[in-house]
């Protein structure tokens, strides 16, 4: 028994696809602002942590050395963002309505 495929059915999957990729993208979008928010202020205080234990002398920090490890996990995240970007070109509907989710859901997380 075949069935055939109406234009209507593949509307249907492509907007399914959009909307489920929309929302979901949103909510990755505002998890992600928030985690980063978290992140920058342990961060801050850590590294004012570091400052203050350098300057009355309790511990050396090698700052040449942190600043390698910090150029290395930004090059890492840069790798990533290319392999993502070849997914997103790769499954457009879902995809694309993914990402606009999540530039909206991380400019109003």
């Amino acid at each position: 028994m075949t069935q055939d495929i109406t234009s209507g059915d593949v509307i249907t999957a492509v907007v399914l696809q959009a909307g489920g990729g929309a929302v979901l993208g949103f909510a990755a979008g505002y998890a992600v602002k928030k985690a980063v928010k978290v992140l920058l202020i342990v961060l801050g205080a850590f590294m004012m942590g570091l400052l203050g234990l350098s300057y009355y002398g309790i511990i050396t920090v090698n700052w040449g050395k942190l600043a390698l490890y910090i150029e290395r996990a930004i090059s890492g995240s840069q790798a990533a963002a290319a392999s993502l970007k070849s997914y997103v070109l790769a499954s457009v509907p879902f995809a694309g309505s993914f990402m606009l989710g999540f530039a909206l859901g991380f400019k109003y997380g």
